[in-house]
């Protein structure tokens, strides 16, 4: 049973579960209870897998040791950690936490490894008892670089956010996409019937293992058929190496396909593969300026291909990661690293720049602001290149919750995206879930124009090009290159009156107007 104690001060309501409990729950589910010769053995091998950090792994052999000595606090401290620190079951952390911060010999970070953990459980006000007991036994020792204020602040954003719930609806496609692997990083280009994302599953380019017990990442799709998920298929070679690949970003036509890559002689470096039928080209550098020592990671292009949004620690930066913009000129020729300045960017850390589909509306994640517990997301907005970014606005809970929230994607409907999790009834550690919320999180009146590229042959014309021109100002808004095997496009406008036209060198040049 799990029952409540006060500690001395009244700093902190602490929940424990009895030894008994642990007992019976772990004899009930796992192997036959240890001998002590046994313990040895396996406080061995869970102590050389801890201090090496593979966490995930270390959980089995430490709940064996917790059902031999309920009482030891090596064991319930690092058996709350490894739960704290992998995406398996974490809400379990805390209760083993507040076990061993309930002895003398606690490590000296018990109590704000255990708010950490009653933070991710949402246990708030419990939370920020614990952060507080440990301020006011750390005194002037505190380690800065905890930020045990911040944490504070996110329980207190956290009890806010709570009270005023989006109102959405999540699906686990299934384990046609998903895996017992971790599985992130989803992007969609305007419509919602196809993912890409990464996974550390099993069969992944190189089949490598790093220091950290996983597979090395590569990217993956999948696609509905017949209103199903089909099974997830590897990106192939021309876009995954033997290195680490994540999927950071797609246009809205997906014919252009951004991957992170690091490891293997990369730096961490952001590479674009181009569709050519149904065939993703050889992976290239973005562009040799991105070709640095820096580490630029969560890169998101425009619509028009013209501009792109990434996450970096460069120098002047305001504070750990922040999101930077480069644009392209009329020569191809990639503008230096310009700071989203105060108004996106927070002495904490930005990542994973999202551009919607309307060019202008542009979500992030963030340490800062008013987040709910490290990183969530957040949407901010410029209509031009000289405006400043609007103040950014958390899109709410339970999109967000009070774990890490970085990956988050939106089709052009404004209301159905994806995200990647750990939630009940998922297939293992981090999940790809579809997501669709009652009211779009993007206001406007804006319409997607979908249309197919036609030879005279009647066949996809793919690799031609659709330019828009708005009648009234002769403004062009977009320039649509359609490769893709079906030769579509897709583009958000407002409604108005367009000409649009078709370039093909197979079919010559074509005009036509639309209204929408």
């Amino acid at each position: 049973m799990i029952r409540s104690v006060k500690l001395a001060g009244g700093l902190i309501l602490i929940l424990i579960i009895s030894q008994n409990t642990f007992a019976q729950t772990s004899s009930r589910r796992g192997p036959p209870p240890l001998t002590k010769d046994q313990a040895k053995d396996v406080s061995k091998e869970a102590e050389t897998i801890y201090k090496n950090e593979i966490y995930k792994d270390a959980i089995a052999p430490y709940l064996r040791l917790v059902d031999y000595d309920a009482e030891n606090t090596e064991y319930n401290y690092n058996l709350g950690m490894s739960y704290l620190n992998s995406n398996v079951d974490k809400k379990e952390a805390y209760k083993y936490l507040a076990k061993a911060a309930d002895k003398k010999d606690a490590p000296k970070d018990v109590m704000y490894q255990l708010g950490r953990a009653l933070l991710v459980a949402g246990l708030y006000d419990e939370a920020i008892d614990a952060f507080d007991r440990y301020k006011t036994e750390s005194g002037s020792k505190i380690d800065s670089k905890l930020l045990v204020d911040l944490h504070i602040q996110w329980c207190n954003n956290a009890k806010e956010l709570i009270k005023n719930p989006v109102d959405v609806t999540f699906t686990n496609p299934g384990d046609k996409l998903n895996s017992k692997y971790p599985d992130y990083g989803p992007v969609a280009m305007a419509v919602d019937t196809i993912v890409y994302f990464t996974s550390n599953r099993q069969g992944n380019s190189g089949g490598i293992v790093d220091g950290y017990g996983e597979i090395v990442s590569d990217g993956y799709y999948s696609y509905q058929s017949g209103g199903a998920w089909v099974r997830a298929k590897n990106l192939s070679y021309n876009v995954n190496y033997a290195g680490y690949d994540v999927v950071t970003g797609i246009n809205s036509n997906g014919s252009r396909l951004l991957v992170y890559k690091e490891g293997d002689g990369i730096s961490g470096d952001i590479y674009i593969s181009v569709q050519s039928g149904k065939t993703w080209q050889k992976a290239e550098v973005l562009d040799k300026a991105f070709e640095t020592r820096d580490t630029e990671t969560g890169a998101s292009i425009s619509p028009d291909g013209k501009t792109i949004y990434f996450a970096a620690e460069l120098k002047g930066s305001l504070g750990g990661k922040d999101i930077y913009m480069c644009y392209q000129d009329s020569t191809k020729q990639w503008s230096d690293p310009i700071n989203l300045g105060p108004e996106v960017n927070t002495p904490y850390n930005e990542d994973n720049p999202f551009i919607w589909h309307d060019g202008q509306t542009l979500f992030f994640a963030s340490e800062g602001h008013n987040s709910m517990g490290g990183y969530d997301i957040f949407k901010t907005s410029s209509p031009d290149k000289a405006a400043k970014w609007t103040t950014p606005v958390n899109i709410g809970y339970p999109l967000n919750n009070s774990d890490e929230n970085k990956d988050f994607t939106l089709c052009a409907d404004g209301k159905s995206g994806f995200i990647a999790a750990l939630r009940d009834s998922g297939e293992g550690d981090l999940d790809i879930w579809q997501f669709k919320t009652k009211d779009p999180l993007v206001s406007g009146n804006n319409v997607l124009l979908h249309g197919s590229m036609l030879a005279n042959t009647g066949l996809p014309a793919k690799n031609s090009m659709c330019i828009i021109n708005k009648v009234s100002t002769g403004e062009t808004l977009g320039i649509m290159e359609v490769s893709g095997y079906a030769a579509e496009f897709f583009i958000l406008l407002p409604p108005g009156k367009y000409e649009l036209q078709a370039r093909d060198p197979r079919a010559g040049n074509l005009a036509e107007e639309v209204i929408i």
